[in-house]
């Protein structure tokens, strides 16, 4: 009891220093040695490509029960192009990548065309109805991302969004981690596919470019990017492949809305990040 009062204290203060006085709004979730902490993590945020997480566990269970074939090609065609992140829209249309890659690219880099068909493929009110069982209840899909109007649903041509919490995130991580939504061969393909993440500069920056330092960690992760929003979310295990600490972090409001490395929100996700790591090592 008196080890979880002094972590949860020094999480607590952590979060202040790292937090407190950047504009806008904030939540932060985190998990070490299964003690949990939160700041506004039930308040509510866009959820930019942080939908790319449950969309991943949904395709996986639905590969699981034989309704997906991660081997079937789907040929990409001009109308299937997204804006924002990824790569597929710049590449000619015929390519046909197979369902594997495109929950790889929708994660990897953030593939916003993959995500979509990922989507289209399951149906967006399955993937609704499914999300409280995947320990999402607070979180809410409104349709396919950065797409024109015509494409979109009328909710999300009358201005709505996805929406989620920094704690329906910690708990998908937790629950893929513990292997409690999927088989032990998809929860270890997810993991593989978090640890190839091409986007590093949050949770990942101050971690993996000290692993030695900090006795070879690995991290897995999925970000979210938007005007008016940076997130990230991810694992962090040791180098026998257990959990070491879980954290999500949603910053959101902040009036730099700028996409760059050195943005306030994602160099003060980056500190707290490793703060837990601190912290975790501590009492290990």
């Amino acid at each position: 009891m008196r080890r979880r009062a002094e972590l949860t204290a020094a999480l607590a203060t952590r979060a202040r220093q790292r937090f407190g006085r950047l504009p806008g709004q904030h939540a932060v979730a985190a998990e070490i040695a299964g003690e949990a902490f939160g700041v506004g993590e039930s308040t509510p945020f866009p959820a930019a490509s942080l939908v790319k997480l449950p969309l991943l566990v949904l395709a996986l269970r639905a590969a699981e029960r034989g309704e997906l074939d991660l081997d079937e090609r789907v040929a990409l065609a001009d109308e299937h192009a997204a804006g924002g992140s990824g790569l597929l829209q710049l590449l000619d249309a015929g390519l046909a990548p197979s369902w594997r890659d495109m929950l790889r690219l929708m994660i990897v880099i953030s593939d916003n065309m993959a995500a979509n068909l990922v989507l289209a493929q399951l149906g967006l009110a399955a993937v609704n109805a499914a999300l409280a069982g995947i320990e999402m209840p607070n979180t809410w899909l409104e349709g396919p991302l950065q797409v024109d109007a015509v494409r979109q649903t009328p909710r999300q041509r009358a201005g709505h969004m996805a929406v989620t919490t920094a704690g329906d995130v910690l708990r998908l991580l937790l629950a893929l981690d513990d292997e409690r939504l999927l088989g032990a061969a998809a929860s270890a393909w997810a993991r593989d596919t978090l640890r190839a993440q091409r986007h590093r500069e949050a949770i990942a920056r101050l971690i993996t470019g000290e692993a030695q330092a900090f006795g070879g960690l690995s991290v897995g992760s999925k970000g979210g990017w938007i005007s008016h929003a940076r997130h990230d979310a991810g694992l962090v295990w040791r180098r026998d492949g257990s959990r070491l600490a879980a954290l999500a972090v949603l910053t959101a409001a902040h009036p730099d809305t700028r996409m760059r490395l050195d943005h306030p929100a994602t160099l003060a996700t980056a500190r707290f990040a490793r703060d837990v790591v601190q912290l975790a090592l501590r009492g290990s």
